[in-house]
C-alpha cells in the first residue's frame, strides 16, 4: 500500500524505465486517436506552479477524455511556428513564445464530440480576469494569471488537433 516506489540503483531505475517507457517496440505506441478531438498545451508556468494534475482532472471531470499526453520542451523556433497565427494580431506575441519555452510544457489530444468547440468553452477567454467575470468555472477562469500565463493553449480547428 505505499505510495510511491524509488528505484534502489540506476541499473533498476533504468530497468523500470523501460519496463515502463519502452524506447521501441511494439509497445511504444501512440494512443492518439486523432478523431473527434483537439489539442491542449498545459503551459510551462502550470506545470512549475504545481497544477497540472488538477487542470487534467478538471478536463476529465468536464466529460473529455484523454487520449494522449506527453511532457516536452518546446523550442524556441518551434513555438514561434506555432504561434505564427497570432504574430501581428496579438501584442502579447513575443511574451506567448517566451512563456512557451519557459520551461516543459504537457500536450494533450481531448476527445467529445465537437472537440475543438467544446472543448474551447471549457478553456474559458484568454485572459483569466475576464474568464473570472464571464465564465468562472472555466480552465483559464481557474488556473490563469494573466493573458500570457492562461494556463492552457487549445486549437480551435478540426483539422489542428492532428497537427
Amino acid at each position: 500500500m505505499n505510495a510511491c516506489h524509488g528505484s534502489d540503483s540506476p541499473s533498476s531505475s533504468a530497468r523500470e524505465l523501460e519496463f515502463f517507457f519502452p524506447s521501441s517496440g511494439p509497445s511504444r505506441r501512440n494512443t492518439a486517436v486523432f478523431q473527434d478531438c483537439t489539442c491542449c498545451v498545459i503551459k510551462p508556468h502550470a506545470v512549475k506552479s504545481g497544477i497540472a494534475g488538477k487542470v487534467i482532472s478538471g478536463i476529465t471531470d468536464a466529460g473529455f477524455e484523454v487520449t494522449a499526453i506527453e511532457m516536452f520542451h518546446m523550442q524556441k523556433a518551434n513555438a514561434e511556428e506555432f504561434y505564427e497565427v497570432y504574430k501581428g494580431v496579438v501584442q502579447e506575441y513575443n511574451g506567448m513564445v517566451a512563456e512557451l519555452t519557459s520551461g516543459p510544457c504537457i500536450a494533450l489530444e481531448v476527445r467529445a464530440q465537437d472537440a475543438p468547440k467544446t472543448f474551447r468553452e471549457m478553456a474559458g477567454p484568454a485572459d483569466p480576469e475576464i474568464a473570472r467575470h464571464l465564465r468562472p468555472r472555466t480552465l483559464r477562469a481557474l488556473f490563469g494569471t494573466d493573458k500570457v500565463c492562461n494556463a492552457v493553449h487549445c486549437t480551435d480547428l478540426p483539422e489542428d488537433g492532428l497537427l
